[in-house]
């Protein structure tokens, strides 16, 4: 990257080379540029070194409210999170948002949450298991983020398939969502905002020894957030906790079950886990792609980018850049070269706050599921993900055991 006169401007591709696999498109253009104007959006970085610079690069910033606001949205609910959350804020706000969600989410409590998670997956999968099939995504990936986040805010186990509801309408609210999909997002982030509010007023009023007083506590100490920055800190772990897990867990344990040896040695060692939960958000990102601004002239692969352009930041793409992984396109569990941070959760001052319970739940419903159900098998076609920015979608999953 530098910040030389531009040579040439972003190659335009014609999007349906990126459909129905994306990852071909990539894989197609990413040897001949390094930015990429795919159907005149805007231009998307592709290339992992640039990709992993231009997070931190202070010649852009973190997109805020301008997705909403290109869209004519300029108040309300979801605007109010944008506005407030840490996951769409830059400095200073970012740092005093983060400050106190950091240290609440403290490597104790993770460690502390794993017998829970795995305990937590066994009794789902009792309610399942005489079955002897069923719809994976359904029934295990979807509700299981649901009901820790449900357990680790205290909320009622009753309450969770409805507040899991909310949350999953809401979060479509921060990819692309159809114009129409716009009031029942509104309304969702409307009540889950009510909700929250209603927990921490409980929590201000009668702490109790867990997550959300200790949260609380830590906002009362540094006195730097808002009623609504406190508020939207819990919504943004909410969201980001939810619909990246359950579509992570799904593709990765599809990817397993279509290479038996794989998912067979996972069974074996236990050990093998963590490399398989990094092998599987690199193979297929819950998150497609990320937004930044630039904030001053930079040139990415000769192309120069303008004060105020819109750019993409492809994790797709770069979580398969053939000159750091070897054989991209191949899943190996025992892969040996994974970056130390893997971009799947961002980097720099942005990376993800709830990195660390996202791998402890992935972890232990791995090895509870391959302790628990060894046979297990695809019952139908593999799921398919969708859309390659943004929060990614992924289509239910038949699986059979016994």
């Amino acid at each position: 990257m530098t910040t030389t006169a531009a040579r040439k401007r972003p190659t335009k591709v014609d999007p349906d080379a990126f459909r129905p696999d994306p990852h071909a498109g990539y894989a197609r253009y990413r040897p001949v540029s390094g930015v990429l104007e795919i159907g005149g959006g805007f231009p998307t970085v592709v290339r992992y070194a640039d990709i992993m610079a231009l997070m931190t690069d202070t010649h852009t910033r973190q997109l805020e409210t301008e997705a909403l606001a290109f869209r004519g949205i300029t108040e309300g609910s979801l605007f109010d999170f944008y506005a407030n959350s840490l996951l769409l804020s830059n400095a200073p706000a970012h740092a005093r948002r983060r400050a106190p969600l950091s240290r609440a989410f403290a490597f104790r409590l993770i460690q502390d949450l794993r017998p829970h998670i795995r305990a937590l997956v066994c009794e789902m999968l009792d309610e399942i298991e005489t079955d002897g099939e069923a719809d994976f995504l359904a029934a295990l990936a979807s509700p299981l983020p649901a009901r820790l986040i449900a357990d680790i805010l205290g909320i009622p186990r009753q309450q969770a398939p409805e507040f899991a509801a909310k949350v999953y309408t809401m979060t479509r609210g921060l990819g692309g969502f159809r114009d129409e999909d716009f009031p029942a997002i509104e309304a969702a982030a409307a009540q889950l905002m009510g909700y929250v509010e209603e927990l921490l007023e409980a929590r201000r009023q009668e702490p109790r020894e867990d997550f959300l007083s200790s949260y609380l506590a830590r906002v009362d100490e540094d006195g730097a957030l808002s009623p609504i920055e406190t508020l939207m800190q819990i919504v943004s772990v909410i969201i980001g906790g939810s619909d990246t897990t359950r579509f992570g867990l799904t593709s990765t344990v599809s990817q397993l079950l279509q290479r038996r040896p794989q998912w067979e040695a996972l069974g074996s060692d236990p050990a093998l886990v963590p490399g398989a939960v990094l092998e599987g958000l690199r193979f297929e990102p819950p998150v497609g792609a990320i937004g930044r601004v630039v904030t001053a002239p930079v040139e990415i692969d000769g192309v120069a980018l303008k004060p105020g352009t819109v750019v993409n930041l492809s994790i797709l793409s770069g979580q398969r850049d053939e000159t750091v992984f070897a054989e991209p396109d191949v899943f190996d569990i025992e892969r040996r070269d994974h970056p130390r941070w893997s971009l799947s959760f961002g980097h720099g001052a942005h990376r993800c706050v709830g990195e660390a319970l996202a791998r402890a739940e992935m972890e232990e419903a791995l090895i509870a599921l391959s302790q628990r159900l060894p046979g297990l098998r695809l019952a139908g076609d593999p799921p398919i993900a969708k859309g390659h920015t943004g929060i990614r979608g992924i289509t239910g999953m038949r699986v059979a055991w016994g």
